[in-house]
Protein backbone atom coordinates (compact mmCIF):
# COMPACT_ATOMS: atom_id res chain seq x y z
CA UNK A 1 0.00 0.00 0.00
CA UNK A 2 2.94 2.64 1.14
CA UNK A 3 4.42 1.49 -2.37
CA UNK A 4 1.55 2.40 -4.69
CA UNK A 5 0.89 5.77 -2.10
CA UNK A 6 4.79 7.11 -3.18
CA UNK A 7 4.17 5.91 -6.83
CA UNK A 8 1.27 7.58 -7.00
CA UNK A 9 3.20 10.79 -5.67
CA UNK A 10 6.02 10.42 -7.70
CA UNK A 11 3.37 10.60 -10.61
CA UNK A 12 1.56 13.71 -9.92
CA UNK A 13 4.86 15.57 -9.60
CA UNK A 14 6.18 14.47 -13.07
CA UNK A 15 2.82 15.39 -15.05
CA UNK A 16 2.94 18.67 -13.06
CA UNK A 17 6.87 19.80 -14.02
CA UNK A 18 6.11 18.61 -17.62
CA UNK A 19 2.48 20.30 -17.78
CA UNK A 20 3.84 23.70 -16.32
CA UNK A 21 3.97 26.58 -18.64
CA UNK A 22 6.73 27.68 -16.82
CA UNK A 23 9.32 25.08 -17.71
CA UNK A 24 10.40 23.81 -20.94
CA UNK A 25 11.19 19.75 -21.94
CA UNK A 26 14.09 19.93 -20.26
CA UNK A 27 12.39 20.90 -17.06
CA UNK A 28 14.57 24.69 -17.41
CA UNK A 29 12.50 27.54 -16.03
CA UNK A 30 11.23 29.31 -19.20
CA UNK A 31 11.70 33.20 -17.29
CA UNK A 32 15.50 32.28 -16.84
CA UNK A 33 16.52 31.74 -20.32
CA UNK A 34 18.46 34.62 -22.12
CA UNK A 35 16.59 35.31 -25.31
CA UNK A 36 18.98 38.22 -26.59
CA UNK A 37 21.28 35.41 -27.88
CA UNK A 38 22.52 34.35 -31.22
CA UNK A 39 23.51 36.49 -34.55
CA UNK A 40 20.40 36.01 -36.66
CA UNK A 41 17.18 37.94 -37.29
CA UNK A 42 14.56 36.87 -39.57
CA UNK A 43 15.80 33.27 -41.57
CA UNK A 44 14.32 32.79 -45.07
CA UNK A 45 13.55 29.39 -46.72
CA UNK A 46 11.86 27.80 -49.56
CA UNK A 47 8.79 25.40 -49.03
CA UNK A 48 9.28 22.23 -50.93
CA UNK A 49 8.66 22.12 -54.29
CA UNK A 50 7.71 25.87 -54.51
CA UNK A 51 9.12 26.92 -56.91
CA UNK A 52 10.11 23.32 -58.47
CA UNK A 53 13.36 22.77 -59.87
CA UNK A 54 11.31 22.44 -63.37
CA UNK A 55 9.19 24.13 -64.63
CA UNK A 56 7.05 24.02 -68.24
CA UNK A 57 6.21 26.71 -70.74
CA UNK A 58 2.22 27.84 -70.61
CA UNK A 59 2.31 26.71 -66.42
CA UNK A 60 1.49 28.56 -63.79
CA UNK A 61 3.83 28.85 -61.02
CA UNK A 62 3.70 29.18 -56.65
CA UNK A 63 6.47 30.33 -54.79
CA UNK A 64 6.34 29.99 -50.93
CA UNK A 65 8.39 30.99 -48.57
CA UNK A 66 8.72 30.63 -44.82
CA UNK A 67 9.75 33.65 -42.51
CA UNK A 68 11.14 32.59 -39.13
CA UNK A 69 12.00 35.01 -36.87
CA UNK A 70 15.34 33.64 -34.43
CA UNK A 71 16.01 37.11 -32.82
CA UNK A 72 14.97 38.78 -29.61
CA UNK A 73 13.13 41.90 -31.62
CA UNK A 74 10.15 42.74 -31.50
CA UNK A 75 8.07 41.82 -28.10
CA UNK A 76 5.05 42.96 -29.60
CA UNK A 77 3.47 42.66 -32.58
CA UNK A 78 5.36 45.63 -34.40
CA UNK A 79 7.14 43.91 -36.60
CA UNK A 80 8.15 46.15 -39.60
CA UNK A 81 8.97 44.34 -42.84
CA UNK A 82 8.46 44.15 -46.69
CA UNK A 83 9.90 41.48 -49.43
CA UNK A 84 10.80 41.44 -52.48
CA UNK A 85 11.42 39.25 -55.43
CA UNK A 86 13.44 39.63 -58.37
CA UNK A 87 16.73 37.99 -60.35
CA UNK A 88 14.54 36.81 -62.77
CA UNK A 89 13.32 38.02 -67.02
CA UNK A 90 9.39 39.59 -66.54
CA UNK A 91 9.05 38.38 -69.86
CA UNK A 92 9.42 34.73 -68.40
CA UNK A 93 7.11 34.88 -65.33
CA UNK A 94 4.69 37.07 -66.47
CA UNK A 95 1.50 38.34 -64.08
CA UNK A 96 3.41 37.51 -60.71
CA UNK A 97 2.15 39.06 -57.55
CA UNK A 98 2.45 38.69 -53.80
CA UNK A 99 -0.80 36.93 -52.31
CA UNK A 100 -1.85 39.34 -49.90
CA UNK A 101 0.70 41.77 -50.53
CA UNK A 102 4.20 41.89 -49.63
CA UNK A 103 4.45 43.43 -46.30
CA UNK A 104 5.42 41.06 -43.62
CA UNK A 105 2.95 40.63 -40.61
CA UNK A 106 3.03 43.11 -37.62
CA UNK A 107 2.53 39.94 -35.45
CA UNK A 108 5.91 38.15 -36.31
CA UNK A 109 7.52 38.62 -32.63
CA UNK A 110 10.90 37.63 -31.87
CA UNK A 111 12.16 35.33 -29.48
CA UNK A 112 11.09 35.80 -25.92
CA UNK A 113 10.01 33.92 -22.49
CA UNK A 114 6.31 33.93 -24.24
CA UNK A 115 7.48 32.65 -27.66
CA UNK A 116 10.36 30.51 -26.91
CA UNK A 117 10.83 29.87 -31.06
CA UNK A 118 9.48 32.83 -31.98
CA UNK A 119 7.20 33.97 -34.89
CA UNK A 120 6.59 31.89 -37.79
CA UNK A 121 5.07 33.55 -41.49
CA UNK A 122 4.33 32.24 -44.99
CA UNK A 123 4.12 33.78 -47.80
CA UNK A 124 3.20 33.26 -51.50
CA UNK A 125 4.21 34.26 -54.60
CA UNK A 126 2.03 33.36 -57.52
CA UNK A 127 3.13 33.55 -61.14
CA UNK A 128 -0.05 32.93 -63.70
CA UNK A 129 2.23 31.94 -66.84
CA UNK A 130 5.49 30.98 -67.33
CA UNK A 131 7.22 30.98 -70.87
CA UNK A 132 10.62 31.04 -72.81
CA UNK A 133 12.34 33.67 -74.63
CA UNK A 134 12.26 33.43 -78.36
CA UNK A 135 10.64 29.71 -77.51
CA UNK A 136 14.02 28.43 -77.29
CA UNK A 137 13.77 25.20 -75.92
CA UNK A 138 15.37 25.50 -72.38
CA UNK A 139 15.80 28.68 -69.67
CA UNK A 140 17.59 29.10 -66.07
CA UNK A 141 16.28 31.43 -64.31
CA UNK A 142 17.64 32.08 -60.48
CA UNK A 143 14.76 33.51 -58.75
CA UNK A 144 15.37 36.18 -55.53
CA UNK A 145 13.37 36.72 -52.38
CA UNK A 146 14.37 39.22 -50.15
CA UNK A 147 13.37 40.41 -46.77
CA UNK A 148 14.14 44.20 -46.19
CA UNK A 149 12.80 44.76 -41.93
CA UNK A 150 13.72 46.93 -38.85
CA UNK A 151 15.23 45.49 -36.61
CA UNK A 152 16.92 46.26 -33.15
CA UNK A 153 20.00 45.11 -30.36
CA UNK A 154 20.26 46.07 -26.96
CA UNK A 155 22.94 45.54 -25.19
CA UNK A 156 23.47 45.54 -21.19
CA UNK A 157 26.74 45.13 -20.05
CA UNK A 158 27.38 45.32 -16.56
CA UNK A 159 30.23 48.04 -16.14
CA UNK A 160 32.43 49.17 -13.14
CA UNK A 161 32.11 52.80 -12.28
CA UNK A 162 34.56 54.23 -10.60
CA UNK A 163 34.94 57.88 -9.65
CA UNK A 164 38.28 58.07 -8.33
CA UNK A 165 40.30 55.02 -9.57
CA UNK A 166 43.28 56.91 -8.64
CA UNK A 167 42.78 57.53 -4.91
CA UNK A 168 45.12 56.98 -2.48
CA UNK A 169 42.83 55.64 0.38
CA UNK A 170 43.03 52.04 0.10
CA UNK A 171 39.08 51.41 0.42
CA UNK A 172 37.64 47.71 -0.14
CA UNK A 173 36.16 48.39 -3.77
CA UNK A 174 33.07 46.30 -5.40
CA UNK A 175 35.16 46.86 -8.60
CA UNK A 176 38.14 48.75 -10.14
CA UNK A 177 39.19 50.75 -13.13
CA UNK A 178 43.02 50.67 -13.28
CA UNK A 179 44.89 53.40 -15.20
CA UNK A 180 44.76 51.73 -18.59
CA UNK A 181 41.15 51.56 -18.30
CA UNK A 182 38.91 48.14 -18.74
CA UNK A 183 37.70 45.95 -21.23
CA UNK A 184 34.23 44.40 -21.81
CA UNK A 185 33.91 41.80 -24.29
CA UNK A 186 30.35 40.38 -25.54
CA UNK A 187 29.01 37.96 -27.15
CA UNK A 188 25.52 37.71 -29.13
CA UNK A 189 22.76 39.51 -28.54
CA UNK A 190 19.82 38.00 -30.61
CA UNK A 191 20.07 40.30 -33.29
CA UNK A 192 22.06 40.36 -36.70
CA UNK A 193 24.31 43.14 -35.21
CA UNK A 194 26.16 42.84 -32.27
CA UNK A 195 28.01 44.89 -29.63
CA UNK A 196 31.06 43.31 -29.81
CA UNK A 197 33.33 44.98 -27.38
CA UNK A 198 33.45 47.58 -24.83
CA UNK A 199 36.79 49.58 -23.51
CA UNK A 200 36.18 51.69 -21.00
CA UNK A 201 38.49 54.75 -19.01
CA UNK A 202 38.27 57.18 -16.34
CA UNK A 203 39.61 61.34 -16.91
CA UNK A 204 39.74 63.80 -14.05
CA UNK A 205 35.84 64.59 -15.13
CA UNK A 206 34.44 62.30 -17.31
CA UNK A 207 33.91 58.57 -17.58
CA UNK A 208 34.62 57.10 -21.32
CA UNK A 209 33.40 54.74 -23.39
CA UNK A 210 34.22 53.11 -26.83
CA UNK A 211 31.63 51.15 -27.95
CA UNK A 212 32.44 48.31 -31.18
CA UNK A 213 29.92 46.77 -32.84
CA UNK A 214 29.87 44.39 -35.75
CA UNK A 215 27.46 42.91 -38.73
CA UNK A 216 27.47 39.09 -37.10
CA UNK A 217 25.21 38.06 -39.67
CA UNK A 218 24.75 37.53 -43.12
CA UNK A 219 23.07 40.06 -44.67
CA UNK A 220 23.37 43.23 -45.28
CA UNK A 221 23.04 46.55 -43.35
CA UNK A 222 20.96 49.70 -43.96
CA UNK A 223 19.65 52.65 -43.21
CA UNK A 224 16.46 52.82 -40.37
CA UNK A 225 14.52 54.92 -42.48
CA UNK A 226 14.99 53.38 -45.69
CA UNK A 227 11.45 51.30 -46.36
CA UNK A 228 10.09 51.29 -49.71
CA UNK A 229 13.67 51.59 -51.68
CA UNK A 230 14.90 48.49 -50.14
CA UNK A 231 16.75 46.95 -51.75
CA UNK A 232 16.59 47.32 -55.36
CA UNK A 233 16.52 51.33 -54.56
CA UNK A 234 19.02 51.51 -52.23
CA UNK A 235 22.42 53.70 -53.08
CA UNK A 236 25.89 53.98 -51.25
CA UNK A 237 24.79 56.49 -48.71
CA UNK A 238 21.95 54.12 -47.04
CA UNK A 239 24.16 50.93 -46.82
CA UNK A 240 26.10 50.24 -43.72
CA UNK A 241 24.25 53.17 -41.22
CA UNK A 242 23.96 52.26 -37.60
CA UNK A 243 21.75 54.40 -35.24
CA UNK A 244 22.61 53.88 -31.67
CA UNK A 245 21.31 55.34 -28.19
CA UNK A 246 24.24 54.76 -25.05
CA UNK A 247 23.05 55.52 -21.71
CA UNK A 248 23.91 54.88 -18.16
CA UNK A 249 20.88 54.48 -15.07
CA UNK A 250 22.74 58.19 -13.98
CA UNK A 251 23.33 59.79 -16.84
CA UNK A 252 20.93 59.33 -20.53
CA UNK A 253 22.74 62.31 -22.07
CA UNK A 254 26.07 61.74 -23.40
CA UNK A 255 28.30 63.51 -25.76
CA UNK A 256 29.20 60.45 -28.34
CA UNK A 257 30.72 60.58 -31.71
CA UNK A 258 29.55 59.77 -34.03
CA UNK A 259 26.20 61.05 -32.68
CA UNK A 260 24.41 57.90 -33.31
CA UNK A 261 21.14 59.83 -35.00
CA UNK A 262 19.45 60.40 -38.25
CA UNK A 263 22.55 62.86 -39.13
CA UNK A 264 25.45 61.39 -37.82
CA UNK A 265 25.16 57.71 -37.96
CA UNK A 266 27.71 54.71 -36.74
CA UNK A 267 29.12 53.74 -40.47
CA UNK A 268 30.36 50.49 -40.71
CA UNK A 269 33.80 49.34 -42.64
CA UNK A 270 33.88 47.09 -45.24
CA UNK A 271 34.60 44.07 -42.41
CA UNK A 272 31.20 45.58 -40.99
CA UNK A 273 32.65 46.87 -37.67
CA UNK A 274 32.01 50.31 -36.66
CA UNK A 275 32.74 52.21 -33.25
CA UNK A 276 30.51 55.16 -31.28
CA UNK A 277 32.82 56.72 -28.49
CA UNK A 278 30.61 58.51 -25.67
CA UNK A 279 31.28 60.37 -22.88
CA UNK A 280 29.45 60.45 -19.43
CA UNK A 281 29.78 62.82 -16.74
CA UNK A 282 31.26 60.98 -13.42
CA UNK A 283 28.23 60.62 -10.59
CA UNK A 284 28.00 62.21 -7.63
CA UNK A 285 29.14 59.55 -5.48
CA UNK A 286 32.75 58.87 -4.71
CA UNK A 287 33.00 55.15 -4.34
CA UNK A 288 32.71 52.66 -6.54
CA UNK A 289 30.11 50.38 -7.96
CA UNK A 290 28.81 48.47 -10.67
CA UNK A 291 25.65 49.20 -13.26
CA UNK A 292 24.50 48.58 -16.00
CA UNK A 293 25.67 50.12 -19.45
CA UNK A 294 22.17 50.09 -21.75
CA UNK A 295 23.63 50.60 -25.86
CA UNK A 296 21.22 49.98 -28.33
CA UNK A 297 21.24 50.09 -32.18
CA UNK A 298 18.53 50.68 -34.84
CA UNK A 299 19.05 49.71 -38.39
CA UNK A 300 17.34 47.74 -41.46
CA UNK A 301 18.99 44.72 -42.35
CA UNK A 302 18.59 42.74 -45.47
CA UNK A 303 18.04 39.05 -46.03
CA UNK A 304 17.76 37.09 -48.75
CA UNK A 305 17.38 33.31 -50.02
CA UNK A 306 17.29 32.24 -53.93
CA UNK A 307 16.81 29.02 -56.00
CA UNK A 308 17.82 28.16 -59.58
CA UNK A 309 14.56 26.78 -62.09
CA UNK A 310 14.59 25.68 -65.59
CA UNK A 311 12.03 26.59 -67.91
CA UNK A 312 11.38 24.01 -70.51
CA UNK A 313 9.39 24.29 -73.73
CA UNK A 314 7.45 21.02 -74.37
CA UNK A 315 5.82 23.03 -77.22
CA UNK A 316 9.08 23.17 -79.63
Amino acid sequence: MRFRVILAILLISLTVISCSPNRNREGERISDRDYRQGTKGLELEFMRNAPPDRVYSGDDMNLIVEIRNLGAYPTTDSFDGRLEVYGYDEKVFQGERWNGGPFISPTLQGRSQFSPEGGRENKEFHVDKVTTPFGSEAFKQRIIVAACYKYKTIAQPLVCIDPEPQSVFDESKVCTVDRNGKTYALGSQGAPVAVTRVEEEISSSNIHFSIEIKNVGRGKVVDENVRKECPLGLDFNDVDRVMASVKLPYDSSPKCQPKGDYTDPIRLDESGRGTIFCTFKKPPSKSAFETVLQITLDYRYVDEVYKDIEVINIDR
